[in-house]
Parts: C-alpha cells; sequence; structure tokens
C-alpha cells in the first residue's frame, strides 16, 4: 500500500468518527439543563487538551518561554475579540433598554463562545492534518501513531463543539454542514501538506498549537465553565461533569500519545 493510499484510509476513518462525534449532540432533542450539563463535558475537553497535549506539544517544538507567551497572547486575542470588538459591535446594532435584552444578551453570548470554539479547533485541526500529511509520506510509522492520536480525540472534540452550536441555537442542518466543514479539516490540510513537506520541515509548527491553546483555554474557562454552572443551584454534577472530561481526556494522553 502506497503512503497515499494509506493517507487516504487515514482521511476517511477520521472523518467518519468525526461526524459520528458532532451528531450526537444534535440528533437528540436535550433539555437545557442536559446541554448545560454536557457543556461542563466539554469544558473539561477544552481545558484538558490545553494542559495535556497543546502546551506539551508547543513547549516541546519551540522555546518554552516563547511558547507559554503564544499561549497567553491566543488567550488576551480572543478575549479581545469576544469581550470588546464583537460585543460592543452587537451593541452598536441592537442597541439597549429592550425588555428580551437579557434573552437576546445570552445568545449572543453563546453565539460568541461557539465563533471561539470554532476557531481555536479549526487551528488545531489544520495542525493535526499538516502533521500527519509529512508523517504518513517520510515517516510511516510516526504517521500510524500520529494518526491513532487524532483519532483518540478528534470525536470528542467536535462533540464539544456541536455542543456549543446547540447552545447558540444555530440551526439543526446549518449546525450538520458546520461539523462536517470541520471534520473535512484533517483530511484537507493532510493532502495540502504533500506538496509543501519541504516547506513544512522549516515551519516553527509549535506557533500555532500555542495559539490553539490559548484559544482553548479561554474557551473552556471563561465561556463553558460558566455555562455549565448557569443552571445549577450547588453545582456538583456540573463540578463532576468537568472532572470527567478532564479525566477522560487525559485517559485519551496517556493511550494515544502525541509523537513529535
Amino acid at each position: 500500500m502506497t503512503p497515499f493510499e494509506t493517507l487516504a484510509i487515514y482521511s476517511v476513518i477520521i472523518l467518519a468518527i468525526s461526524l459520528l462525534g458532532g451528531s450526537l449532540p444534535l440528533v437528540y432533542s436535550w433539555s437545557s439543563k442536559q446541554l448545560h450539563l454536557f457543556t461542563g463535558l466539554s469544558a473539561g475537553f477544552f481545558i484538558a487538551a490545553a494542559f495535556l497535549i497543546l502546551i506539551p506539544e508547543s513547549v516541546s517544538l519551540m522555546d518554552p518561554h516563547d511558547a507559554l507567551a503564544t499561549v497567553m497572547v491566543g488567550l488576551i486575542a480572543v478575549l479581545l475579540i469576544e469581550r470588546v470588538i464583537l460585543t460592543h459591535h452587537h451593541n452598536h446594532e441592537h442597541g439597549h433598554g429592550d425588555e428580551h435584552d437579557g434573552d437576546e444578551e445570552c445568545e449572543h453570548v453563546h453565539a460568541l463562545t461557539s465563533t471561539a470554539a470554532f476557531l481555536g479547533l479549526a487551528v488545531h485541526g489544520t495542525m493535526d492534518g499538516f502533521a500527519l500529511g509529512v508523517a504518513a509520506i517520510l515517516e510511516p510509522e510516526v504517521g500510524a501513531l500520529l494518526f491513532t492520536a487524532i483519532i483518540a480525540h478528534k470525536g470528542i472534540e467536535v462533540m464539544a463543539l456541536a455542543t456549543t452550536f446547540r447552545l447558540a441555537e444555530i440551526p439543526v442542518r446549518r449546525s450538520m454542514g458546520l461539523v462536517t466543514a470541520f471534520s473535512l479539516l484533517v483530511p484537507a490540510a493532510a493532502f495540502a501538506a504533500l506538496p509543501l513537506i519541504d516547506l513544512m520541515e522549516s515551519l516553527e509548527v509549535g506557533f500555532p498549537l500555542a495559539l490553539a491553546a490559548g484559544t482553548f483555554l479561554y474557551v473552556g474557562i471563561c465561556d463553558l465553565l460558566p455555562e455549565a454552572f448557569h443552571l445549577e443551584k450547588r453545582g456538583y454534577r456540573a463540578f463532576l461533569m468537568v472532572v470527567l472530561g478532564i479525566a477522560i481526556m487525559w485517559v485519551v494522553s496517556l493511550v494515544a500519545g502525541h509523537p513529535h
């Protein structure tokens, strides 16, 4: 089997797992309380992915100080975009004093959360795809390990993303379209990397991974955690869902590993 055929098989499997994970929050009519608890699970995934996968990877691929500084830049950039630029634009368009301001503001926050989640995961997915494409051609054994790592967490990532779409009340058909587009990112990036293999070897791939880590931290802590506890009186169940999400991602990181 040629490396191209192997990469094609990898791409089909990654796409199938991504679509399966993304469809779970969309095919069933979850209650608001269930969705918010589901958000706690997603928050755990995002936070653990940043600390257990993205930050260690970026630190190993570039100067540790620069890597952590880039993580901070990623977090601050999303903070600026979400809480200053987009919020100001929303307030300017809709004005103040409407009796439905509370509901509109809640929906607006959910929309910002889903947008930030999509952007952060898109960066991560693109880098996964580039790495897989290069490894499958140059180092087939490393490519197989990287493929295992990707499929171990990709379904979880897309499920978390789809949950933010549900909270933002994005129609199911449009949400599924976004999930499909996102699921195609890894295969597309993998094949796009093939004619650029010489260039890819010289790039500092830790930089976008560190930026994605900052995005993940912001989305997980600033957006998803407040949503998870929004409808909870004491917060026990939401807390357990967050811990469960972290535990699942921790096990995934141990089992799959992340080869450099």
